[in-house]
């Protein structure tokens, strides 16, 4: 593992987790970013939130009751939002609570299902009634703001995930000689952002670097001795480079 002293570019969130990363939501408005783990040994699911932009960490690691049934949906206005299923065996979803930025309940709503955050509230349905009917929940408090809703404004949320560079002539030169397999990257900002596989022995080894002018401001190892490709490295939103490595217990970001 590199050193993070020996280089310029610093990250601004770095969390290690007790669980298996198991999801990563962003708020559509807020510099807030909210983390699923999860534990299967012991069946046990915990959620995280924090502001991206500072790393100042609002929770961590909280759960609820019956968490492993429970999973992160959303995330508005800095509250967190759970939801959960009609059974175990179905995907379909059922039940919300909010969790405040104390990790806390909020408010909740067993018989609600979360479709969609809209510019205007939560827009939800009973899904015990048939045809569906829209409603539009008040984010703070989850009391009711209409009824029958046929129109609702979307939030656009820009995420980029990095291509594979096709073209080995434009990859720079400070990249190792024994890469095993596609390289992923992007750029943004002029710096360019690359991942790929290292082989070493029998196994594998992932990593980040992010340059500048051709010259490397990151170089990390996101997995290693792993045995198979992993192309989900890092994606951007909002400038600001969202990678998950250690096994998958470790979030970090970098602004870029």
């Amino acid at each position: 593992m590199h050193s993070d002293d020996k280089y310029t570019l610093k990250p601004f969130l770095k969390e290690k987790f007790k669980g298996i990363i198991w999801k990563v939501v962003l708020d559509e408005e807020g510099p807030i970013v909210a983390i699923e783990t999860r534990d299967a040994e012991n069946h046990i699911s915990q959620y995280s939130a924090f502001n991206f932009q500072t790393g100042e960490c609002l929770f961590k690691e909280q759960s609820v009751e019956g968490s492993w049934l429970w999973s992160l949906d959303k995330v508005h206005r800095g509250l967190v939002f759970l939801h959960s299923y009609i059974t175990e065996q179905s995907p379909e979803h059922k039940g919300i609570i909010a969790l405040n930025q104390n990790g806390t309940i909020e408010w909740q709503h067993y018989n609600k299902t979360l479709y969609v955050v809209s510019m205007e509230g939560l827009v939800t349905y009973d899904p015990r009634l048939q045809p569906r009917r829209l409603e539009l929940l008040k984010p703070e408090d989850g009391t009711l703001m209409g009824s029958n809703i046929q129109e609702y404004t979307s939030y656009e949320q820009e995420i980029v995930l990095p291509d594979i560079i096709h073209h080995q002539a434009g990859l720079p030169s400070f990249l190792p000689a024994n890469i095993e397999g596609p390289v992923w990257g992007l750029s943004i900002n002029n710096k360019n952002c690359y991942a790929y596989h290292l082989k070493t022995g029998d196994s594998l080894t992932q990593q980040l670097i992010i340059s500048q002018d051709d010259t490397i401001l990151i170089q990390d190892n996101l997995e290693q001795n792993i045995q198979k490709l992993n192309p989900e490295a890092f994606f951007i939103s909002r400038h600001t480079l969202f990678c998950i490595r250690d096994e998958k217990r470790e979030i970090v970001s970098y602004l870029v």
